[in-house]
């Protein structure tokens, strides 16, 4: 789609001039492509949902560096009690 400066919204404007690093004239003809993202799995939005609920839906790297040490020695301690 191609539209003039003019036709842009303040936000696409905003948008646009911010990638370009310059102003966009009124008559200056943009060519705007959109697409949509793949949707992300049921079992990961599951996820994201459990996490905003419990209020850990922003770790820090930290955070989540330890989740994974202790999911990951959890795991070690149920393959040694197995066997």
């Amino acid at each position: 789609m191609i539209r003039k400066g003019k036709d842009l919204s303040p936000d696409q404007r905003a948008a646009i001039e911010g990638l370009l690093g310059r102003a966009v004239s009124e008559d200056e003809e943009i060519s705007i492509r959109t697409f949509t993202l793949p949707l992300p799995p049921d079992w990961l939005r599951a996820s994201w949902e459990t996490a905003k609920q419990l209020e850990i839906d922003q770790l820090s790297a930290e955070d989540i560096d330890a989740e994974i040490a202790a999911a990951r020695a959890a795991r070690r301690e149920r393959r040694s009690a197995d066997q």
